[in-house]
């Protein structure tokens, strides 16, 4: 206030002291209308203040924004460390992993270990029906991954080979539409139900009497994929071609031109119903055709341990079409689980030449039907059993125990005999096994099997020259202890 009065004095000065120097006419302003002039005065000087505040509060505002771009700017350049950190993960589901935090790059280990036990209880002085021993039955390690997105690999080497390193499979997959999946190199044909079941989740130790004829494994291009949920699967693929228990290797290379044509179809009609009694009904049919000429059959039957007890011929060759085909199905409720199949083998074989030649088509048959009960009330599955409460003894845990029941027959075209392609006295023409099994899962990683099947027959025994008896029964105890990671 003090200021304001100082202001006004010194301006009023002003004002008469410029009035003395100007003319007459100016003098006679009056008190009132100097007052007023000096409050416009006043007036004007606070606008400009104020329009001067306002310039210089906007100028700031535009200093800051100028600094915060310029830091955003520089704060961009510099990489997101936290974006490009792989996450590495251990757990049941994905085993040993790493993946980049998009998901475009995986890279999994897993595997598992079978350690077995068989014991032929009625061949105690005669190893020919089987020698009783413990072996590592498999020993596979498991490395997939993905490359960018939607590009997948499976290298699947087998330490368990007496004969050293096997790459059991070894393929990839292009998986950017769920239903035209495209895979190339070695795998399972899309054939055998139980074939294409992972080995973690057999029913028994061994598969069962029709994986005599078709191959385990060969090398090709496929693509399968699915709909209505799943509802629906099909697989088509072009495979070399291999022979009946074969399993694809450098040692049996593809040995002509011709290849293997291998087609499934898997349908589940009422997956996507409320139909609790047959939801998990499913049914299916496959088909391989190819053509083989000229090419010898290494093909040797086995029994359920394992050994061989039929070959054809030295000198019979493969000599025209093959056909296998093979009607299938699975069902499951609740804690039960029901698995079939049929298998029909015909292939064109000869022997011999000239005047000698012996040509004729044989048709192989198969076919099992495999149960299962869970007895802790779990759900049972085509991928196995998770034990509801793992063992631990401390907290009245014991894990799941599931029940398995399986019957199955070989039968061998009666041709073969006929046409001397192999000897009844070294080969048998049928066999028919029973088998009953306990399946104890501790937890979701270990599972402890115990078997037993009985194996009856028909020749392939030498005891009396030209009159071939019934080879001897086989009795086999198989257990296993298996870990998977």
């Amino acid at each position: 206030m003090r200021t304001a009065s100082k202001r006004l004095v010194v301006t009023l000065m002003m004002v008469i002291l410029s009035l003395s120097f100007i003319r007459p006419s100016f003098a006679e302003v009056t008190l009132d209308e100097l007052l007023k002039r000096v409050e416009a005065v006043e007036k004007k000087n606070e606008e400009l203040q104020k329009e001067n505040s306002s310039l210089r509060e906007e100028i700031q505002g535009m200093k800051d924004k100028q600094s915060s771009v310029a830091a955003s700017t520089s704060k961009s350049d510099k990489p997101d460390i936290s974006s490009e950190t792989p996450v590495v993960t251990a757990n049941l589901k994905d085993g040993f992993s790493i993946k980049s935090p998009d998901g475009a790059y995986k890279l999994k280990l897993s595997g598992f270990v079978q350690s077995d036990g068989r014991i032929f209880t009625n061949n105690k002085k005669d190893s020919s029906g089987g020698t009783s021993t413990f072996l590592i039955r498999r020993a596979r390690l498991y490395v997939t991954g993905t490359v960018a997105k939607d590009f997948n690999f499976t290298l699947v080497p087998d330490f368990s080979a007496t004969s050293g390193t096997v790459l059991t499979y070894g393929y990839m997959d292009y998986t950017k539409y769920p239903q035209f999946l495209l895979r190339a190199g070695k795998f399972v044909e899309p054939f055998s139900v139980e074939n294409l079941q992972d080995s973690k989740f057999y029913n028994f130790a061994e598969l069962g009497l029709p994986s005599n004829l078709y191959p385990q494994r060969d090398i090709g291009v496929q693509i399968s994929g699915g709909v209505l949920n799943d509802a629906f699967k099909y697989a088509v693929g072009i495979f070399n071609g291999e022979y009946d228990k074969e399993a694809y290797s450098v040692e049996n290379a593809d040995p002509n031109n011709d290849k293997d044509v291998v087609g499934r179809i898997w349908i589940s009609p009422f997956k996507n119903t409320h139909l609790c009694l047959v939801k998990g009904l499913s049914l299916g049919f496959a088909a391989a055709y190819g053509h083989e000429e000229g090419a010898s059959i290494p093909t040797a039957y086995s029994s359920p341990g394992q050994v061989n007890v039929f070959t054809y011929s030295s000198g019979v060759t493969a000599n025209g079409p093959r056909l296998r085909t093979s009607p299938q199905m699975t069902y499951y409720y609740k804690s039960f689980g029901l698995l079939g199949e049929y298998v029909n083998s015909y292939q064109d074989l000869a022997k011999g030449g000239g005047s000698s030649l012996i040509k004729n088509r044989v048709n192989n048959k198969a076919w099992q039907i495999s149960t299962t009960y869970v007895l802790t009330g779990e759900n049972a599955s085509y991928g196995g059993v998770i034990p509801r409460n793992n063992f631990d003894p401390s907290k009245g845990g014991f894990g799941a125990f599931e029940l398995a029941g399986r019957y199955g027959e070989l039968l061998l075209d009666h041709k073969i005999f006929e046409d001397s392609l192999s000897d009844l006295n070294t080969s048998i023409s049928k066999e028919n096994a029973w088998a009953i099994g306990l399946n104890w899962y501790l937890n979701p990683n270990v599972k402890l099997i115990f078997d037993f099947e009985q194996t009856k027959f028909n020749r392939g025994n030498s005891a009396t020259v030209g009159a071939p008896e019934n080879r001897k029964t086989e009795n086999l105890v198989t257990s296993r202890v298996q870990l998977g990671f």
